[in-house]
């Protein structure tokens, strides 16, 4: 691998011994997989800090580079972690023993020293300073969904990093020019069109199960390209569903990434709506315990939409909860009005944390959600999950007046 002169300063040490071991973990990473250079980056998102997936080796190799004197070299965000830091006994669902408490904690800080920023979210894509990247910056992202938004929505470049080399990469400043960092990379072959009546509308759930039969069809190299009328917000479950189900870092939407489309492609298939319908009709559930939005964190715009659809009716005596988790900043963005009628219905708000990186008290719970990250990721810690509308999620917990 050709190095900068930079580069090979950084390696010998003459900037300290974390950052010349980051740089080493990138450099082999890159070799392995035949990158020709390293590439600058602009930002990092480092994911696997949760306490429950990690544990004490996690815990120790982030806190053993803190006290090596490691530092961000770029502007550094973090994945959600196992509770909600302000308030851990918030829901009876989430079991936070006290060793889980302190190990959690021992991260966090020393993530903090080291100069994260603690977003503690997996939709990193909502935060201001990361909204007003360049398309083509490259980034190192290790949150799979938020890999398939920042390529497809963004136009920034990433791989889908493991969490240990996003962090290495934050502190090198550096990641591997490979894949989805070179134009040859986001190039794509063959793409989908959705075959749907007039009308038709991809709603959070048609997206989700829709990335997830994308996911399941692409076997092509390169990102497929998409031929369908979907919005940035909706766009993110597909993109979530894709990140679970299989391992596409890039779908590619005419209109939606800020690209230019490839003049020739391989093939085009045809995806029928019906297959969507069937997907969702497959995956209901006739009674759940609980309604789940936020996996990814809900947006603000996702929290004020299902208020609406609340506020129309009156909260059934007999109801599943309504578990909500989603980032800090959304939250802060969401109306006195909405959260009033969240309140109404009991919703339980979690910050810094969701269901699938936190230590769950019940493992029989019925479940829910428009999510398929939420579907993949729950049924297989023993949780049985629905996918349904949020139209359908809301007369769950409502009734007409």
């Amino acid at each position: 691998m050709y190095l900068t002169r930079e580069e090979e300063r950084i390696l010998k040490g003459d900037e300290g011994e974390a950052r010349a071991r980051a740089l080493e973990v990138i450099v082999k990473v890159g070799e392995a997989l035949g990158a020709p250079r390293l590439q600058p980056i602009v930002h990092a998102h480092v994911s696997g800090v949760s306490y429950n997936n990690i544990g004490e080796p996690g815990r120790r190799l982030i806190e053993d580079l803190a006290s090596m004197g490691a530092r961000f070299s770029v502007p550094t965000t973090v994945n959600p972690v196992g509770f909600d830091l302000e308030s851990p006994q918030a829901s009876d669902l989430v079991a936070v023993p006290r060793e889980v408490e302190e190990g959690q904690r021992a991260i966090t800080a020393a993530l903090l020293r080291m100069g994260a920023a603690l977003t503690l979210t997996c939709t990193p894509y909502y935060i201001p300073s990361v909204r007003s990247l360049r398309p083509g910056d490259s980034v190192a992202w290790g949150e799979s969904n938020a890999v398939v938004y920042a390529n497809s929505v963004l136009g920034l470049r990433t791989n889908r990093e493991g969490g240990p080399v996003a962090l290495m990469a934050a502190i090198a400043g550096r990641t591997y020019y490979y894949g989805m960092h070179t134009p040859e990379g986001r190039l794509p072959r063959v793409a989908y069109r959705l075959e749907a009546p007039d009308g038709y509308r991809l709603d959070y759930a048609r997206a989700a199960a829709l990335g997830e039969l994308l996911a399941r069809l692409h076997r092509s190299e390169g990102p497929p390209m998409l031929m369908a009328p979907i919005d940035a917000e909706r766009f993110k479950e597909l993109g979530a569903a894709v990140g679970a189900e299989g391992d596409i870092a890039m779908v590619f939407v005419p209109g939606l990434t800020p690209e230019r489309p490839p003049e020739r492609l391989e093939a085009v298939e045809t995806l029928d709506y019906r297959e969507v319908e069937d997907e969702l009709e497959s995956k209901r559930l006739d009674d759940v315990d609980i309604v789940y939005i936020g996996c990814p964190h809900a947006s603000h715009e996702e929290i004020e939409e299902l208020a609406r659809l609340l506020s129309r009716l009156r909260p059934r005596p007999h109801r599943p909860g309504l578990l909500i988790t989603t980032s800090r900043l959304e939250e802060s963005r969401v109306s006195a009005e909405a959260m009033k009628v969240l309140r109404e219905y009991g919703a339980v708000i979690l910050r810094d944390t969701c269901l699938v990186v936190s230590s769950l008290r019940s493992r029989g719970l019925r479940v829910a959600t428009y999510s398929y990250k939420a579907l993949f990721y729950l049924s297989r810690r023993g949780l049985k999950v629905g996918l349904e509308s949020m139209e359908d999620l809301a007369m769950r917990l409502g009734e007409r007046r």
